[in-house]
């Protein structure tokens, strides 16, 4: 499996979403992309697959899609259809504490399913809207609390025993980009990995290189480094940008940014008052 022959849809804010009403909805291809999306069904006839997995119903539904996750939803194109679709980067959730929103409950998931009842249906439909304005002021703090509000609504109905939780994989790569994404302040290694997923060295760099089209080391640096620039365009200071991207000092951090990059991150960080 390539991920490189699906599409891939990545958003430029960290949350934000849309509400659309029409006849049907085509979609022919699988796509995935680096962020958490909500998908909320209101009214349709439809068809769900994820990786292996394929969901028919005409029961408003709710269904979160972990990262990486290659899905497609096709819907009666003779029938009326009407859904939000709600993105949240995944720092956005990490940033809410453990004991207020538990979202290893959508991270062990390819996909959770959840049945609202018309009330909580409504409820969930007022944070979207909520999450769309937030998106539309660039207003980071209420789209972040929205964002987890919405979740920990979803996993109450979930919780409740009306839904179901699907762990469907096309490639243990998606796994594996999703945990050096999750663990991107810690040393990742390939010997890391090996253990983790239980593959040897040489197959996974060759799986690796398969499905991304790239080698292990330039995706880890590639991620590090736009992880590191998307920081320190939001306020963060060089030091906490080295530390959040793993790097093992604030001089290893600062070389590897030039190099990349072409500037150092303090030349970086000044270009943005000008």
């Amino acid at each position: 499996m390539d991920l490189r022959n699906y599409v891939k849809e990545e958003f430029p804010t960290r949350f934000g979403g849309v509400y659309s009403v029409g006849s049907g909805n085509i979609q022919p291809f699988l796509h995935w992309h680096p962020h958490y999306e909500v998908l909320l069904i209101r009214e349709g006839d439809y068809e769900l697959e994820s990786n292996t997995l394929k969901y028919s119903s005409h029961r408003p539904a709710v269904f979160v899609h972990r990262p990486f996750c290659l899905h497609a939803l096709n819907a009666d194109t003779t029938k009326i259809y009407s859904r939000y679709i709600i993105h949240v980067d995944r720092k956005v959730l990490s940033e809410i504490p453990e004991n207020i929103l538990d979202i290893g409950l959508f991270a062990e998931s390819s996909v959770l399913r959840a049945d609202p009842d018309p009330d909580e249906m409504e409820v969930l439909a007022r944070i979207c809207e909520n999450i769309i304005k937030a998106e539309m002021k660039s207003d980071y703090v209420e789209g972040a609390l929205y964002s987890g509000l919405l979740f920990h609504e979803i996993s109450k109905v979930y919780k409740s025993g009306r839904g179901e939780a699907y762990v469907t994989r096309h490639s243990y790569i998606q796994d594996v980009l999703q945990y050096i994404t999750d663990n991107l302040a810690e040393p990742v290694t390939i010997d890391t990995l090996c253990v983790r997923f239980g593959v040897g060295h040489t197959k996974l760099l060759d799986d690796f290189r398969t499905a991304t089209g790239s080698t292990y080391k330039k995706y880890l640096t590639d991620l590090r480094q736009t992880r590191a620039r998307e920081l320190m365009e939001t306020g963060s200071s060089i030091i906490n940008a080295s530390l959040e991207t793993g790097y093992s000092s604030e001089a290893h951090f600062i070389k590897a940014f030039r190099e990349y990059w072409g500037m150092t991150p303090g030349e970086f960080r000044s270009s943005l008052k000008n």
